[in-house]
């Protein structure tokens, strides 16, 4: 797109514009005005982005009554009476839907525009094109008339949207994504989930809890976690009732079901599945295409924009971060990156705002949570040098006690001196035990020195020392100092 010469002069000029308003642009707005940088922070259309909204927020508070259902049909296990049909137990979507959307009105009382602008934001709703590399005009979401504004630097912050694949583009069948799954006032009578990533498996399990038949359609469950990890989830969902048919997707259809529309997708190989409901869930792409990236001198691709180690673009004075320049998806690096940004552009030397330990964690339940290598990554890499330890949760006490010990591990992957380059968690806490594991990544902590940090008991984290332990013990047979371990033995 050609660079637009404005007619007007822009109205104001900052030292830094934010575009985007999710989890990268509060973060970056936020230490912006602490540095005592004029900022402008523009949203097209609401403050908190997908986290907030469609993402992290709503499918945890979903999650939340999902877990509910699950342990009221389950009371009598424990000696809890008076659920006088368990399998009766089903979810009132309508107040579900309301909790949902409570919660996250909740979360977004601390980040409206009102709360930005009394921190000292200028906050402007509309959405921003550039004009060329300084000069941006914001179109107001309100429909009033645009205006110009001009900035010193500028942090592009616009996320991701679903991916579609191109069956599901081309047809005219209701579908649902995660962008409009929180809003359903209707349980559905069979949900279709296409794609068994961290988003197609949480919602999974939790409609199934709230009393959907469920089937996913995905070649594998959670593809970037260790293989352990992905074993333990697909056995937990079979129990539970979901069916994973280990298909491609290519096409669908609008059918009857159950005397009303209801939907038919084919695999590759030709099998059917009809269901009352369709959830796409099969990855997300980066938002640049409003941006006239191009006025700005901006290298971008369908994978998004492109940037070097220190988040810088093309353009000098401009810098992107979160979902929009691809990579790994996440609320937590969306906002580390942006803060690095903001850093960069305002402070001497710079930091790296790539970076390859990422945790993550996927909340079904159990939780899978994982930093640094998975195992089959680790082993590539150190071969015979390398340690793999797994613990059962059979030898945790709080697992056992939570009656969860047959359904999860805790994994730690070292080298020959000790040092921690992997772990792979599923429990139901791992999404709390991964960020321990990833400080001691972080900072060149060996597995050896994690056991004299005492952890409370009976706590899952209690497991981390007492594997520490065993590392521990197990180091002093080692080398000189295993031999003279083995002298004192034998005085």
């Amino acid at each position: 797109m050609a660079t637009e010469l404005p007619s007007c002069k822009a109205t104001a000029s900052y030292s830094i514009v934010i575009i985007g308003a999710g989890s990268g642009g509060l973060t970056a707005a936020d230490f912006a005005i602490k540095l005592g940088a004029s900022t402008c922070l523009v949203e097209g259309h609401r403050l908190g982005g997908d986290c907030s909204w469609t993402g992290c927020v709503p499918s945890k508070a979903l999650i939340k009554v999902a877990k509910a259902a699950y342990h009221t049909r389950h009371a009598a296990d424990y000696g809890i009476m008076g659920v006088p049909d368990a399998g009766a137990v089903k979810a009132d979507m309508n107040k579900v839907c309301d909790y949902v959307q409570n919660t996250i009105q909740k979360v977004y009382s601390h980040e409206t525009p009102e709360v930005l602008r009394a921190k000292g934001c200028q906050v402007e709703m509309g959405y921003a094109t550039f004009v060329n590399p300084k000069m941006l005009k914001i179109n107001p979401s309100d429909g009033a008339d645009p205006f110009y504004i001009e900035a010193d630097h500028v942090l592009i912050c616009t996320g991701a949207k679903p991916r579609l694949p191109e069956f599901i583009k081309t047809s005219t069948v209701p579908y649902l994504t995660y962008e409009t799954v929180f809003e359903l006032r209707e349980l559905p009578d069979h949900l279709i989930v296409l794609g068994g990533g961290p988003i197609g498996c949480e919602l999974a399990q939790a409609f199934r809890r709230l009393g959907a038949a469920v089937t996913i359609i995905s070649r594998t469950l959670m593809p970037k976690e260790d293989q352990d990890a992905i074993d333990v989830i697909a056995q937990v969902f079979e129990s539970e009732g979901i069916i994973h048919l280990k298909e491609r997707s290519a096409a669908v259809e609008a059918v009857e079901f159950n005397g009303s529309q209801g939907v038919q997708i084919t695999t590759a190989s030709g099998v059917t599945v009809q269901g009352s409901h369709l959830l796409v869930s099969t990855g997300r792409v980066p938002v640049t295409d409003t941006l006239n990236l191009d006025a700005a001198g901006i290298k971008a691709s369908p994978a998004g924009i492109e940037v070097n180690d220190y988040l810088h673009t093309s353009a000098s004075h401009i810098y992107a971060a979160g979902d929009c320049i691809g990579g790994q998806q996440f609320t937590h690096l969306a906002g580390t990156q942006a803060f690095t940004a903001v850093r960069n552009m305002s402070l001497p030397s710079k930091d790296k705002g790539l970076s390859p330990l990422v945790p993550r964690a996927t909340f079904t339940d159990p939780e899978v949570a994982s930093v640094g290598l998975t195992e089959a990554e680790f082993r590539t890499k150190f071969g015979d040098k390398g340690v793999v330890m797994t613990r059962s949760l059979e030898l945790v006490d709080r697992a056992v006690c939570e009656n969860e010990e047959g359904q999860g591990f805790v994994k730690l992957m070292y080298d020959d001196h000790y040092t921690l380059h992997g772990a792979t968690v599923v429990c139901q806490r791992a999404g709390e035990l991964i960020n321990e594991l990833a400080v001691c990544i972080h900072h060149g902590i060996k597995v050896t020195k994690l056991a004299r940090v005492m952890h409370a008991y009976p706590s899952f984290a209690f497991a981390l020392q007492t594997m520490a332990a065993d590392v521990t013990v197990d180091s002093l047979f080692q080398g000189i100092t295993g031999k003279l371990v083995n002298w004192f033995k034998k005085v």
